[in-house]
């Protein structure tokens, strides 16, 4: 999440650099860091950066660190904010005497940000229309574009919408064949759907570039569960257990493991199923 090029860390600009280009940049990237190592140290700089006509870009430091303090609606609302500015070209960094104007992939970007904030909100219905605001904005061969749909496909996900999921995720497939990372997220899409032969298929391909990856045991437990494989999906998530036993990754193997013994060691339980 960034406005403009971050910078290292140095001492903030004194309000008489507010229209040197470079010293506002630097501010940016300091603030921006601060915000995602100490996010309220970052927000009180957004805060006092705004007071000295900071702008669109102290507006989204302050953003930032919402967002990393896990204030996810009020970032949402203010990247919500921020784009709009940004597209009317109001509050806007002044550069040779003129506003600096925000292209459309910066204002795609935006409302991306706001999209992730909702749906880490669970917002999934505001995600959703903040994400479709960034594709309508954003062209078909701009290379942030498949990262777009990659969004809504998450975003659908987490809505029970896994159609529409596995169709964007194909999508970002032919923009970009290198994400093999999105290869999971098919396989997961599939199983959801109850593709089960097609989803084994995709999981193979990933785990065969991925083969350490623990995400990959986890669906694999997941799928085999789901195709009745009791004994291959325990397997599945203690191989979990073995690559990453701390983390959301070992933390999920460990809950599916412990249900299991639950169902199959209590008669009552076990016929309930």
């Amino acid at each position: 999440m960034a406005f403009i090029a971050g910078a290292a860390v140095v001492s903030a600009a004194a309000p008489d650099d507010m229209d040197d280009p470079a010293a506002q940049e630097h501010r940016y990237g300091r603030c921006v860091e601060m915000a995602e190592k100490a996010p309220d140290r970052g927000i009180n700089l957004a805060l006092e950066w705004q007071s000295q006509g900071g702008g669109v870009p102290a507006r989204h430091c302050e953003a930032l660190g919402l967002f990393y303090g896990k204030e996810f609606g009020e970032a949402a609302i203010r990247l919500e904010s921020l784009a709009e500015d940004m597209r009317l070209g109001r509050d806007m960094p002044i550069r040779d005497g003129k506003a600096f104007a925000a292209g459309p992939t910066m204002i795609a970007d935006t409302w991306s940000q706001a999209a992730n904030a909702w749906l880490l909100q669970g917002e999934t219905v505001r995600a959703e229309a903040a994400i479709d605001r960034a594709i309508a904005i954003c062209a078909s061969d701009d290379p942030l574009y498949a990262t777009l749909i990659l969004d809504r496909a998450r975003i659908a996900a987490a809505d029970g919408d896994y159609g529409l999921a596995l169709e964007d995720l194909k999508q970002v497939q032919l923009l970009d064949s290198g994400r093999k990372d999105i290869l999971i997220l098919i396989a997961s899409a599939a199983r959801e759907l109850g593709a089960y032969a097609d989803a084994l298929v995709v999981l193979d391909d990933y785990q065969a570039i991925f083969p350490d990856d623990p995400v990959g045991y986890l669906e694999r437990g997941n799928l085999l569960e789901a195709m009745g494989d009791i004994a291959g999906a325990r397997a599945a998530w203690l191989k979990v257990l073995n690559l990453a036993p701390d983390g959301p990754d070992g933390e999920a193997a460990r809950a599916n493991i412990q249900r299991l013994d639950v169902t199959l060691n209590d008669p009552d339980v076990a016929a309930a199923g």
